[in-house]
C-alpha cells in the first residue's frame, strides 16, 4: 500500500467533525440554530465512514472515535431536541468531545491491543506507554479546553489538533 492509503484512511475520518465545526470556526462562534442540523449529520457521517473503514478493516483514531462518540451526543441533544442534554452539551462544548475521547481512550487503553494510540506495535508494552501518554495528553486537552471554554477556537480547535498532531508524531516515534 502507498503512503497515501493510511494518511487517506485516517483523513477521512476528519470529515465528520469538520461537517460540524465548518460554521463555527470561521465565525468563531457557536450556532446553536443550526448545531442540531450539523450535529445529526456530522453524527450519521461518523456511523458510515466508521462502519465501511470496520467493514475494510482499517484502522481507527481513537481520539477521532471519542469525538464521534461526542457527535452522537449532540445528535441525540439537538435532533429531537433534548432540553437538559442540549443544554449540558452547549455549556461544556469542546470540554464534551475530550471528555468523550478520554472515556474511549481509557476503554481503549484497557480493552485494545492497539491501545490509545490506534497503532498495531510488536511491543504490547510500548502500545501501553504511548497510550499513557496520549490519555496525559488529553487531560490537558481537556484542562485547556475548560480553560478557554467560551472561545470556540482556542478552547476547541487548537487543542483537538494538538491531540491529532501528537498522536500521529507518537505513533511514528514508537514505530
Amino acid at each position: 500500500m502507498s503512503r497515501t492509503g493510511p494518511i487517506l484512511v485516517e483523513g477521512i475520518q476528519f470529515a465528520p467533525i469538520l461537517t460540524l465545526a465548518s460554521t463555527f470556526v470561521v465565525s468563531g462562534e457557536v450556532d446553536l440554530e443550526r448545531a442540531g442540523t450539523l450535529f445529526v449529520v456530522a453524527a450519521a457521517e461518523a456511523v458510515v465512514i466508521t462502519g465501511v473503514l470496520v467493514t475494510l478493516r482499517k484502522p481507527l483514531n481513537p481520539v477521532l472515535l471519542g469525538t464521534n462518540l461526542w457527535l452522537a451526543l449532540g445528535a441525540l441533544a439537538f435532533g429531537p431536541p433534548i432540553g437538559p442534554l442540549a443544554a449540558l452539551v452547549d455549556r461544556t462544548r469542546a470540554i464534551g468531545l475530550f471528555a468523550c475521547a478520554l472515556a474511549v481512550g481509557g476503554a481503549l487503553t484497557a480493552l485494545s491491543p492497539r491501545g490509545y494510540l490506534g497503532a498495531a506495535l510488536a511491543d504490547p508494552a510500548v502500545v501501553r506507554r504511548g497510550s499513557l501518554i496520549m490519555l496525559a495528553l488529553t487531560v490537558v486537552a481537556l484542562a485547556w479546553a475548560w480553560a478557554f471554554v467560551d472561545d470556540i477556537r482556542l478552547g476547541g480547535g487548537l487543542p483537538f489538533i494538538a491531540l491529532n498532531v501528537s498522536r500521529r508524531v507518537l505513533v511514528r516515534r514508537l514505530r
